[in-house]
């Protein structure tokens, strides 16, 4: 079975901006996959896209690598191999176009084969619980938000995963009701992953979520825990030396101090980026203190680069990282650092972007590897999109839920 066509389009993803969707064509099926875009880029991720944009994209891919495809089995690893010879650093094509080719393929040789995208992977799924995106601050909210990128719940004591993302989904609706009752005026704005964008600061969203997710747990009868991601990239400053918030600032050291503090305060089960991209180090310190009871998580960090997660690992930085496909920029790759992860005992929790489309290849990526963890919001079309396409997943393969051991 070969690649009989391959057409690239531009489209849209859920903020308006523009990205890149590949359909390709074999035999007997086609299949079509696109590519998300990020607001928060990690400084050592692959560029979505040449200078000139998505157009440039798809036109140097149509000039460069088209023909080289046509013609060639409908095998990903087959297909990145190409792309990757032909465009090493993707700096003609940008990552997006090339993960979208790459998904693309992959969809196509499951349905060649008869079989799920997931199946393609590792035969029988697990199932991976969801990570609630519930209050937002940082560069995917408005001003007046809280400095910290995102407030989360991990329903961890359901029993499916259909259960666990009614729970997200209900402490989100309830958040928006202590907002209304706390904060008259606030017009119900949500940032660009869905979540809620209040004028509040960061103890005051942590305050929210908790008398959410309290009544939450009466209602459901399990287990929710919290979590952050604080984007810490985004406010340190590189010339200060410092995390600069809006009312203090704090040395290297110091932020050690504050998310060791955040998690003897409130218990958090997940912190993502504590400490900004540069600093293997810090992350190690921060590993060092809580690691054992709390998931330290990499993105801007690790980037989804089995490079960079070998020295994570050698400096033990981390015990989980996010895995974003188009942060490396093939199919081949993300499951590259799933298995390295993997084999290095790190937690590896496959992840949306704030830029989304209704693509749901990370549903399937996730289910097929196994992952115990999947980061992609708790409302929003383009969320939701991926979060149905999992429960039909358990519905269809009556997989169980992953376990997430520290």
């Amino acid at each position: 079975m070969v690649i009989k066509k391959i057409v690239l389009r531009e489209i849209l993803e859920s903020r308006g901006n523009i990205t890149v969707e590949a359909e390709v064509s074999g035999e007997n099926f086609k299949a079509c996959a696109a590519a998300p875009s990020g607001a928060s880029v990690g400084k050592y991720e692959k560029e979505a896209f040449p200078k000139g944009g998505a157009r440039e994209g798809i036109s140097a891919f149509n000039k460069k690598i088209t023909d080289k495809l046509i013609g060639v089995e409908a095998d990903y690893k087959k297909v990145d191999a190409i792309i990757s010879q032909s465009d090493p650093d993707f700096a003609h094509i940008g990552g997006n176009t090339s993960v979208a080719v790459s998904l693309a393929v992959g969809k196509l040789q499951a349905k060649e084969k008869g079989i799920e995208f997931h199946e393609l992977f590792n035969g029988a799924p697990s199932l991976p619980f969801p990570l609630g995106n519930i209050i937002g601050g940082g560069v995917h909210s408005g001003k007046g938000s809280p400095e910290l990128q995102e407030f989360l719940t991990l329903p961890v004591g359901a029993k499916s995963f259909k259960e666990a993302v009614l729970a997200n989904s209900k402490v989100h609706k309830l958040v928006g009701q202590i907002i209304d009752k706390k904060l008259p005026n606030f017009t119900r704005g949500r940032n660009d992953e869905g979540a809620w964008a209040p004028p509040v600061t960061i103890e005051e969203a942590i305050a929210i979520l908790n008398e959410a997710v309290d009544k939450a747990k009466s209602e459901f009868g399990f287990k929710i825990k919290t979590g952050v991601d604080l984007a810490s990239s985004e406010f340190y400053s590189s010339k200060e030396k410092k995390y600069v918030y809006k009312n203090f600032s704090l040395s290297p050291s110091d932020q050690v101090n504050f998310v060791v503090e955040l998690f003897d305060r409130y218990g958090f089960f997940y912190i993502e980026d504590p400490i900004q991209e540069e600093d293997f180090g810090g992350f190690a310190n921060v590993t060092k203190e809580i690691g054992k009871k709390c998931l330290i998580v990499g993105d801007d960090l690790t980037v989804s680069s089995p490079e960079r997660l070998e020295t994570a690992v050698k400096q033990n930085s981390i015990n989980s990282l996010i895995v974003k496909p188009n942060q490396i920029g093939s199919l081949t790759q993300t499951e590259n650092v799933i298995k390295a992860a993997k084999r290095n005992k790190i937690i590896p929790v496959v992840s949306h972007r704030s830029g989304e489309t209704t693509d749901t290849s990370i549903a399937h990526i996730a289910a097929g590897f196994k992952c115990p963890i999947i980061k992609t919001g708790a409302v929003g079309g383009e969320r939701i999109a991926k979060l149905n396409e999992l429960i039909r997943i358990e519905e269809k393969t009556k997989a169980k839920l992953a376990e997430i051991t520290l």
